[in-house]
């Protein structure tokens, strides 16, 4: 990496609008929570403005609610807390974006590109034994799509998402690359268009039914939930002058992104009546993706492991229902812990969807940071808002009190509207 640094310049930008955010220290934010605690309502409400303006950085910065003693204190660190993790849930919605300026290989770039988004990216074997000369790069607060776009195109490789990661792996394209009939890149989201329909309608002597299928991709940093659509929000004009009626126009779809999925494939269906000749097609409308955002570490330590415990961070709260280690030498200890994860934002959404809590990163992790995942988990409870999961680890090296349990979840489920507008999108012939 420091045959890299020599020459390149690069700024860290995640979902924001290219600010860089002021550096700060331990030692200021130590300052201003000692102030949450001052004598005075106004010295302790200047403290609480400070540190808002301080940014979503802090977060990790800021103590666990529940072990501060002072009651103002511990309100105005639930405040703050609730208050910049919905601000780091709007900002993660944003685009990434790079900046980058120099001469690099393949490998290069994939890891600024990497570094800078915090979406990760893989380089196939295949594509990484292919010699190619280094390439000069000026990038200016590029999207992370569009940065990704460009790469492809340049080293004639292309992109898929990693089956069971949350990452995309960069290799050489089997055949020839069929480029999308129309692509459009918005905030987070890529929605490229791949194909274009004519069908008869039985029974319908000068009707046809157009019917545009394409993805939309999400940027694997983020954990996506579903898609909602309702078919009378997207508009499809012909030819820039002939308005085409949706199919079906009083539908609606969810379309559940899966476990961990960031691809989605979406599909809007017109009606096309006489005269039945039409070039090309504009679409134009909105939809919307709900997405976990705002992923919290809530950590239990060897103190706190212990039944009844709870952990409250945002919009969600987790609950020790019951913890176990035996130890049966010589195969090492076993682990059994019982936990009840609470949401706020229950209802319709959360009832359909919720199975992306199952894959909540769980572990257990040693003072030095090393991590043991869970051998296996049992759902004890669904409710509306509200999931109760057992988990088992077998076989642990070390004894109980060289653990933590850590349970990484999203604080705010957030809908995030994608725009739509693509032009000049061809549409086949009408077959004699």
């Amino acid at each position: 990496m420091a045959g890299i640094l020599c020459y390149a310049t690069f700024i860290l930008i995640v979902g924001t609008a290219g600010a860089q955010e002021r550096p700060t220290t331990k030692a200021t934010v130590d300052e201003l929570l000692g102030r949450l605690d001052a004598p005075t309502l106004s010295e302790r409400s200047q403290a609480e403005r400070q540190i808002l303006d301080l940014g979503p950085q802090v977060l990790q910065q800021l103590p666990i609610p529940e072990l501060i003693e002072s009651v103002s204190a511990r309100e105005s660190i639930r405040r703050i807390r609730l208050q910049l993790e919905r601000r780091a849930a709007r900002e993660s919605s944003r685009a990434a974006r790079v900046t980058l300026e120099g001469d690099f290989s393949l490998e290069q770039l994939l890891q600024q590109i990497q570094m800078q988004t915090g979406n990760r990216l893989t380089l196939h074997k295949s594509a990484a034994a292919v010699q190619r000369q280094n390439r000069k790069v000026v990038w200016n607060q590029v999207s992370f799509w569009e940065a990704l776009d460009q790469l492809c195109e340049w080293e004639q490789v292309r992109w898929r998402f990693a089956e069971e990661d949350a990452a995309i792996i960069v290799e050489l394209p089997e055949a020839e690359s069929t480029r999308p009939s129309g692509l459009q890149r918005t905030g987070p989201f890529r929605l490229a268009i791949e194909t274009v329909e004519r069908r008869p309608i039985v029974g319908e002597q000068g009707q046809q039914l157009i019917r545009v299928r394409g993805q939309l991709s999400i940027e694997p940093r983020l954990r996506p939930l579903f898609l909602a659509m309702a078919a009378a929000d997207v508009v499809a004009t012909a030819d820039t002058d002939r308005l085409l009626a949706a199919w079906n126009p009083d539908a609606r779809y969810e379309h559940p992104a899966g476990d961990g999925g960031r691809q989605i494939p979406v599909q809007w269906d017109y009606s096309l009546r006489e005269p039945l000749s039409v070039s090309e097609l504009a679409l134009q409308g909105r939809i919307h993706c709900q997405i976990a955002a705002s992923t919290e570490r809530i950590v239990f330590d060897r103190t706190s492991m212990v039944k009844g415990t709870v952990r409250r961070r945002g919009g969600v709260s987790v609950r020790l229902k019951d913890v176990e280690f035996d130890s049966t030498p010589p195969a090492g200890v076993n682990a059994e812990i019982d936990i009840a994860v609470t949401y706020d934002s229950g209802g319709p959404a959360f009832e359909s969807h919720r199975t992306w809590i199952f894959h909540n990163a769980v572990y257990l992790e040693t003072r030095e940071g090393v991590r043991t995942s869970f051998t296996s988990f049992e759902t004890t409870q669904q409710s509306d808002g509200a999931v109760g999961v057992t988990y088992y680890w077998t076989a642990l090296a070390d004894p109980r009190d060289q653990y933590r349990f850590v349970y990484e979840a999203p604080t705010l489920i957030i809908n995030v509207p994608v725009d739509i507008d693509l032009r000049k999108i061809p549409v086949p012939k009408e077959t004699e």
